[in-house]
């Protein structure tokens, strides 16, 4: 929940998709100072780390939403949010993940493990703020996809953990 406090969840949106452009490209990333992005992939480290905890704790909270109940944005949105309607909108979760955003924690971590995770950050922020010659190796579409669905989960945790008891609302 402290991550959001830092910044929405659009704003972590657009950093992970300009620092991925960034490491894909052979220029350095200057569309945001460097300690804004170092301080924004910590927070989505600490999301990983803290996915990790509560798999280990085989943490799950499927929420009974009827199609209809769906879009309703309390589902999504945090009552009073600044940002726009759109913006808080899970575009990428498909409608299990919606449900039970835990379930994107546990397939990320499927993926890798916490230090591969680790690594690739590290790799990624070094190509953002770098100008290498050769490419980036790295499938920065999937990463953007898997960092994307992460903090949009944990974004959806944080909505609806004091909201629901017995999977209602």
């Amino acid at each position: 929940a402290h991550c959001f406090n830092l910044d929405d969840i659009n704003g972590y949106r657009c950093a992970i998709r300009q620092v991925l452009l960034s490491a894909s490209s052979s220029k350095v990333h200057r569309k945001s100072d460097p300690p804004t992005v170092l301080r924004q992939f910590k927070a989505i480290i600490s999301v990983i780390l803290a996915a990790k905890e509560l798999c280990h704790l085989k943490k799950s909270t499927e929420l009974k939403i009827a199609d209809k109940q769906l879009m309703e944005k309390r589902l999504y949105a945090k009552p009073y949010s600044v940002c726009p309607e759109w913006d808080y909108m899970p575009r990428l979760l498909n409608t299990t993940e919606y449900k039970n955003p835990y379930l994107v924690f546990r397939r990320l971590l499927k993926c890798h493990d916490v230090p591969k995770w680790r690594a690739l950050m590290d790799e990624i922020i070094d190509y953002a703020f770098a100008s290498y010659a050769d490419k980036c190796d790295l499938n920065l579409l999937a990463l953007f996809l898997h960092f994307t669905k992460l903090m949009k989960a944990a974004q959806l945790i944080v909505v609806r953990e004091i909201t629901h008891e017995g999977g209602y609302l």
